[in-house]
């Protein structure tokens, strides 16, 4: 179970380091805008704003949703294992002699 987690885990800190590079690139971007001048160039750094901070509160959002699935799945998978030991660790053997006959007949085609 741990495994699980420690997998799902970081699938979330890899999800989170590319919405904060995206995040850095928006700002960026708001940045090179703000050094124009003009009517237009204020117009457009304030709609960038407003889809910078709507951007913001979607990925927060995002990232809420992400981690109550995850958090759920796990909590499932660990229940279900410590209230049915003998057929997860049936379910477990059944895929290792599966998986050892898939590569033992892999090894000898080749």
């Amino acid at each position: 179970m741990n495994d699980i987690q420690s997998d799902l885990s970081m699938h979330k800190d890899a999800l989170a380091r590319d919405v904060d590079a995206l995040m850095a690139d928006v700002q960026a971007l708001l940045r090179d805008v703000k050094a124009e001048t003009g009517v237009g160039a204020s117009l457009e750094r304030h709609a960038l704003k407003a889809r910078q901070r709507a951007l913001q509160d979607r990925l927060v959002a995002l990232r809420e949703e992400s981690r109550n699935k995850v958090s759920g799945w796990a909590t499932t998978t660990d229940r279900y294992v410590h209230e049915h030991p003998w057929q997860s660790m049936g379910t477990v053997a059944a895929i290792a002699a599966t998986t050892g006959a898939i590569v033992a007949l892999a090894g000898r085609h080749h």
